[in-house]
């Protein structure tokens, strides 16, 4: 019976394939970087040494390890390569710590600092992390801003996304017009897929590293334990995906209720403060009406009271008795009494 090839963009499939301390392995992971770096000629990686070379055993207990493929080259570069299919934590600063720690490891304590050497971390991603262009292939390293020349070149950085690399190879016709890293990728992605074993036969007649590479992966997949263990890691991934999702749409739903509470809140308080708006310029102005209404009411009144006071005290003067001013001038006896005496007075 036909084995079903493992997917090679596993992280533990991959190590099994590019990280075990042979010779085949060896080949074919300098063939991928030497795609992957671009290197030509007399810069090509001719010689790599495994430091972190796989071993089934070394995580038969543990399906959460982190699986990253640590060499040295033959100049005493190091490169670190990791494989991540979720995007956990913020991966552009987890990228940079990886580097930094293996950039202190290349020298030991008490030697100088010319002694560090070139470190590069390479990213496989099976999601988008650099929004800011649609390059599947970001490089990164230290350049001064205005002129673009390098501080140093220790420090070099690469993401792979291969959601990107999938649109763009979308465009090509076949996979005969594949070069370069857009082989080993096209490998690394489709090996393993439904639907896939055409073009994976074309990656083997155009590439013998590719061809090694397969054979290599049909040894990998008919290992009984590391089949036991990729699904273990599968199902951990999925599930740890399944959870940020879960996690991600709570977060969701919470932020919209506490958005409707607060949009709710808000309006009710704007309501109330235009509600009292509203009835304190009503009052004032009721307010102010009736103030007016009664202040001339007033007005008049105290206005038609001495002008019956002047007439009573011209009455009087002209000699009238008291009952005929308080007749006269429309005034009480008692008041026209009182005005009397005040003229007497």
């Amino acid at each position: 019976m036909e084995i079903k090839l493992l997917k090679p963009l596993n992280d533990l499939v991959f190590k099994a394939l590019f990280g075990r301390d042979e010779k085949n392995s060896k080949i074919i992971l300098i063939d991928f970087l030497n795609e992957v770096l671009k290197l030509k000629g007399k810069n090509r990686i001719e010689e790599i040494i495994y430091l972190s070379p796989f071993s089934l055993q070394e995580y038969s207990d543990d399906k959460g390890s982190i699986m990253d493929l640590k060499v040295k080259t033959e100049t005493g570069e190091r490169i670190n390569i990791e494989v991540q299919l979720n995007n956990v934590d913020d991966f552009r600063k987890r990228s940079l710590y990886y580097w930094s720690k293996m950039y202190a490891e290349t020298i030991n304590e008490g030697e100088s600092y010319t002694n560090l050497r070139k470190s590069i971390v390479i990213n496989l991603l099976d999601f988008n992390l650099i929004d800011e262009t649609e390059n599947y292939h970001t490089i990164y390293r230290i350049t001064e801003e205005e002129e673009g020349f390098r501080l140093t070149d220790d420090l070099e950085i690469h993401y792979i996304e291969l959601k990107k690399f999938e649109r763009q190879m979308e465009k090509k016709q076949n996979s005969k017009e594949l070069e370069g890293i857009e082989l080993w990728l096209t490998f690394i992605k489709c090996t393993g897929q439904e639907g896939s074993e055409s073009v994976i036969d074309d990656l083997v007649e155009r590439s013998e590293k590719i061809k090694m590479a397969k054979e290599m992966l049909e040894k990998v997949s008919a290992n009984e334990l590391l089949r036991q263990k990729y699904y273990a890691r599968e199902k951990a991934r999925l599930d740890e995906k399944s959870r940020i999702a879960f996690a991600e749409q709570k977060g969701m739903q919470r932020g919209m209720q506490r958005g409707m509470q607060k949009g709710m809140q808000k309006g009710m308080q704007k309501g109330m403060q235009k509600g009292m708006q509203k009835g304190m310029q009503k009052g004032m102005q009721k307010g102010m009406q009736k103030g007016m209404q009664k202040g001339i009411e007033r007005g008049i009144e105290q206005g038609m009271t001495e002008a019956k006071k002047k007439t009573a005290l011209n009455f009087l003067k002209m000699g009238l008795s008291i009952q005929q001013v308080a007749e006269g001038a429309e005034l009480s006896i008692e008041e026209v009494e009182r005005l009397k005496k005040e003229l007497s007075g």
